[in-house]
């Protein structure tokens, strides 16, 4: 709470300053255009003593049309000014996170009275929901509020040009690997939402949604380490929320952007909004087209008498293909108190992935015994419709209300791939023979249907209850037909031994309760949720049916202390849970080439997760400091497991290990100097996995870290320089080692045509550090191997903004009022 209010003070005194210098002198404005001299100002104390209240906002509206022409933040002593006014009538707002608003209306400021005092302003302590965003300015780079800390990002010279894979690797405590696969404090048991709801896709769909969602269209991500029992429990790790941008404003407004790399990726973007009346209607489109080249190797050690003594192998790939992203939403408001929403998101994919791996076995003496060529083709179609329908009643109590929300989303993913298996002559390396042949169709149709409704009240003046119901229904048919060839393509036969279909289905009920309450400077909140979880899926080649049915409850807790107005201490505790996905659990899994194989494991239970935090939050007058140490035990924890038999074949799959337990400390903090914005982040942790109820004992014991930073430089009111740089210590995996992994990201940003338009140039892994590697000893086999993903590019991109800018953002389902900006706009 106080640390959102430091955050947005330090900002609005930076964005003045700025504009301030942009406009001249104090005496006059360019084009000879008289100075606006006018000023409001006043002193917020809390209702019933003479205490100030430091941090809170002062937005000063146009009585005529609302338009937001200034504001400010009042300071320790509670005074706040608003200078540069024009003549005319005014409407103030003051409020700050924790108290009921209060409105001064008809502030009249004119040639005989240009300095308008508004006195004492009294606000009044309210119940706060815990589990809220704070809301801050659009010119703000981290807020933090009682549950998440949130990026802005919509504004990052460091992702410009590339896709939200960029995005997300900005922020801190965030990874994402060179297979675009999502970990929070290194662990990727971790719920990605898209606008606050749960991504219905799962596996390498979301990894390849993520990497085609041009970065431009994001607008923040949220990081909720420690959701309540409001949340869906889903995610070990806690909920990465991926908002996506909402340009709307009185009028229209909107925007191009368009940009390419050096290694060929392409993406380009519109959007347009238009709000009048009751009416908003807003559309965002987006076009990306991914182009990289993968690299690597691998190296594999036979320990034992039996096994080849040497294996390496030389990786070469390229990842192409193409996507088109199209958000969509149109509001209504019925009444007052009540509006209508609706909105469509639609994702269309087409991805193409090459690989040939060219291995070499070798004997003792380390001469060739044996050469060939394994490669992969993959043409795939992914298509997804995500559609949601909301209707909202408000009451004259700031949020409290009614939100229900049905949401409907279908999804259709084809893959078609060839392997080849050629093999080499071991003098020269011709091909020799003729190339065995394999390929495997996939089809998967997903349908998920969500109804959720959720209930706010206010019980007095400091009490809170939030209630609701979420049901939702999931069905997967999932196809795969394999056939092989072994006379160069003429003819195949189906294999039956590895085609099969799986049939998923899985229904959820959920109702929880949520308590909160304000004690004076204690900001008390307690959860329960109870779920009904009913899951079954068939194999059908194999007639087999596996059911698991069970009923949970999660719980949660937020006690948070309020030391001084800006600093804050918090203790939180949830129960978590990470249940299998179709791709854990489907045995008939995917094939890289014939020595590389995954598969699913369908004996796999959920695993639960207790959940521990105490927090220090505290602000300064040039940023603030995040202190989260952290403790996790987890029950049944699904791990990795890599297994290599006598052929020399690499089986990755999944299983439950008895127990994990992981304790650690975040440190997070963002800067605001003059012309120096940023914000970075520390993170190291222990992790001790129980892993002998395993038949190979993977148990594990390991100590990781990470680190990074996000700095931005202003070199004039139109030029700033952004550096970005991360890196991830190796750290010790069951049944092996992960390497280090680092990556920066240069960039220059010039603004042009006012603030309507800009250029970006970024360097993205210039040092050309970016890379996954990891090394596993099962004691029969030692392999080393390691993926370069292409990162290393130049990119340049242009984006403009026409019409009226954007003054608030406002995601369906969620409650937000725009902070103040001294000229009213909100960034693009």
């Amino acid at each position: 709470m106080s640390y959102t209010r430091a955050i947005l003070a330090t900002t609005l005194a930076a964005i003045m300053s700025i504009t301030a210098g942009a406009q001249g002198a104090p005496g006059g404005q360019p084009g000879g255009r008289p100075a606006n001299t006018g000023r409001i100002s006043g002193t917020v104390t809390r209702a019933g003593t003479a205490q100030p209240v430091p941090g809170a906002s002062a937005a000063v509206r146009s009585a005529r049309d609302s338009a937001l022409v200034g504001g400010a933040f009042a300071g320790d002593d509670g005074v706040f000014r608003v200078d540069g006014l024009p003549a005319g009538r005014y409407v103030v707002r003051i409020r700050v996170m924790g108290f009921a608003p209060v409105d001064r209306n008809d502030v009249e400021v004119s040639a005989a009275n240009s300095a308008v005092n508004l006195g004492t302003i009294a606000l009044t302590p309210v119940a706060t929901v815990l589990s809220d965003v704070t809301v801050t300015g659009a010119q703000t780079d981290v807020a933090i509020s009682p549950d998440r800390t949130s990026y802005n990002v919509k504004d990052t010279p460091a992702a410009s040009g590339g896709s939200a894979v960029d995005v997300l690797r900005t922020v801190p405590s965030v990874e994402v690997d060179g297979d675009n696969k999502v970990s929070l404090r290194g662990n990727e048991n971790v719920v990605v939402q898209i606008n606050g709801r749960l991504s219905p896709m799962r596996g390498e769909a979301l990894g390849n949604f993520l990497a085609q969602l041009p970065s431009n269209l994001v607008s923040r991500i949220e990081v909720v380490p420690n959701p309540s029992a409001k949340n869906d429990p889903e995610g070990m790790a806690g909920i990465l929320n991926i908002v996506l941008k909402e340009n709307t404003d009185l009028g229209t407004s909107g925007g191009i952007t368009a940009g390419g790399s050096s290694t060929g990726q392409m993406n380009a973007s519109g959007n347009l909004g238009y709000q009048r009346g009751a009416l908003t209607l807003f559309a965002n489109y987006g076009f990306m087209r991914e182009s990289r080249d993968i690299t690597g190797f691998i190296d594999r050690a036979g320990l034992q008498s039996g096994l080849v003594p040497y294996l390496d192998a030389s990786v070469a790939g390229r990842n192409t293909g193409f996507s088109n992203t199209l958000n969509a939403s149109a509001d209504y408001k019925l009444s007052a108190k009540d509006a209508l929403s609706t909105n469509l998101v639609v994702s269309d994919r087409a991805p193409t992935r090459t690989n040939d791996n060219l291995y070499r076995e070798l004997d003792v003496n380390r001469d060739i015994t044996s050469s060939y060529l394994q490669s992969k083709l993959m043409t795939g179609k992914e298509l997804s419709l995500d559609y949601a329908l909301n209707f909202k009643h408000t009451t004259a109590q700031p949020g409290d209300g009614l939100s229900t929300d049905l949401r409907v989303n279908r999804g259709h993913d084809s893959d078609d791939v060839l392997l080849t298996n050629q093999a080499l002559s071991t003098t020269n390396g011709a091909a020799s023979g003729i190339p065995a042949l394999e390929t495997n169709l996939t089809e998967e149709r997903a349908t998920q249907w969500t109804l959720q409704s959720d209930f706010t009240r206010t019980l007095g003046g400091s009490t809170k209850l939030e209630t609701g119901y979420k049901g939702t229904i999931r069905k997967i048919d999932n196809d795969l037909a394999v056939a092989s060839s072994t006379d160069g393509g003429s003819t195949y036969t189906n294999d039956l031994t590895q085609s099969n279909a799986f049939l998923y289905d899985e229904r959820v009920n959920a109702v929880y309760g949520v308590l909160s309450q304000t004690l004076g400077v204690l900001d008390l909140q307690a959860g329960l949720r109870a779920e009904r979880v009913s899951t079954g899926f068939d194999l059908s080649n194999t007639n087999e049916h596996f059911d698991n049915d069970y009923t949970s409850l999660y719980p949660s807790a937020i006690a948070a202390y309020n030391v001084t107005p800006t600093s804050q201490l918090k203790l939180s505790y949830s129960k978590r849970v990470s249940r299998p996905d179709m791709r854990q659990l489907n045995p008939f899994g995917f094939r890289e080439d014939a020595l590389n194989r995954f598969a699913g494991n369908p004996a796999l239970r959920p695993e639960y997760t207790h959940a521990f935090e105490l927090g220090l939050q505290q602000a300064f007058s040039h940023g603030t400091m995040q202190v989260t140490p952290f403790a996790r035990h987890t029950v049944n924890a699904i791990r990795f497991i890599r297994t290599i038999d006598d052929a020399g074949v690499s089986t990755t799959t999944f299983a439950n290990v008895a127990t994990s337990d992981q304790y650690g400390a975040d440190v997070n903090g963002s800067l605001r100097l003059g012309p120096i914005t940023g914000f970075g982040g520390f993170s190291a942790f222990q992790q001790v996995t129980d892993a002998s109820n395993l038949a190979a004992d993977a148990s594990n014991k390991s100590f990781g870290w990470t680190a990074r930073s996000n700095l931005t430089m202003k070199l004039s009111p139109t030029l700033d320089v952004q550096a970005f740089a991360m890196y991830r210590a190796p750290m010790k995996v069951e049944l092996g080692r992960m390497k280090a992994m680092s990556m920066v990201n240069l960039a220059l940003r010039q603004k042009v045509m006012g603030d309507k338009a800009s250029v970006t140039f970024r360097v993205q892994d210039p040092f050309n550090t970016m890379r996954m590697g990891v090394v596993t000893d099962d004691g029969r086999y030692l392999q080393a191997s390691q993926r370069r993903f292409g990162a290393r590019a130049a990119f340049l991109s242009f984006s403009w903004n026409f019409g009226q800018q954007p003054r608030m953002s406002k995601p369906r389902g969620e409650e937000r009022e725009e902070s103040p900006s001294p000229d009213g706009a909100g960034g693009k």
